[in-house]
């Protein structure tokens, strides 16, 4: 596989060498551009000719053979197959400022392999929370170990806990957890109809578990947990 990760646009590019320069213009575009960086970006002779910049880089792209390729053509070379950019979001186009594509944190655990850097981590997610929605349609069926979040991960204080009505039948015992809890249903719907479980946190944070609120409290299966900003 390549050592490169993705290709820039030309102007993001000449702005990812003015930053590496020192040079402070155009804050919000910079991060925006780190958002989604990933190390190391591809390019080639023409295309630094093109923007006056990294004319000590040429000699070791023309030896590698990157000569006067179209970022088309460059991105197919690279590990994710992205041009990151500021106008474009169809593929292999990714606009930096909004796009479907986005960089998140994730957290990948295979079968018995111990959970708690993710338990840990979501239970510091929501310390601060004053609502969380909890969506897994099969939440109250696995309880022996789903249980376990509002014992070890929710915190014991005044907050709203909304469900899709997957908390129902288990809702007095979640209140004897913790009497502070108001729980009720999601009016919103949310997440109705969705297949993945998730949590989201002041409608801000949103985390997705691939097998279950149950597998993270369990290492009978792999889970995957995704952590992503939103703004709902």
């Amino acid at each position: 596989m390549s050592g490169y990760s993705l290709v820039l646009s030309d102007e993001l590019l000449k702005i990812y060498f003015e930053f590496k320069q020192g040079k402070a213009g155009k804050p919000r575009i910079i991060e925006c551009l780190l958002n989604y960086y990933h190390s190391s970006h591809l390019t080639n002779v023409e295309q630094l000719k093109r923007i006056n910049e990294g004319e000590d880089l040429l000699p070791q792209l023309a030896a590698q053979g990157f000569n006067a390729q179209t970022l088309e053509e460059l991105v197919a070379q690279t590990k994710y197959k992205l041009i990151l950019n500021t106008e474009n979001s169809d593929y292999p186009y990714v606009n930096i400022y909004k796009d479907k594509v986005e960089k998140n944190f994730s957290l990948t655990f295979r079968k018995g392999e111990n959970r708690d850097k993710a338990i840990k981590l979501i239970t510091a997610l929501c310390v601060d929370a004053k609502c969380i929605l909890i969506f897994d349609k099969y939440f109250c069926e696995q309880w022996n170990e789903t249980q376990q979040l509002f014992k070890e991960v929710i915190p014991k204080k005044r907050l709203t806990l909304l469900h899709d009505k997957h908390l129902t039948s288990k809702q007095s015992e979640i209140k004897g957890i913790c009497k502070d809890w108001a729980i009720k249903l999601d009016r919103r719907n949310t997440f109705t109809g969705f297949h993945d479980r998730y949590l989201l946190i002041d409608d801000k944070i949103e985390i997705m578990l691939s097998s279950g609120f149950d597998n993270l409290f369990s290492t009978d299966k792999d889970l995957t947990c995704l952590v992503r900003y939103v703004n709902l």
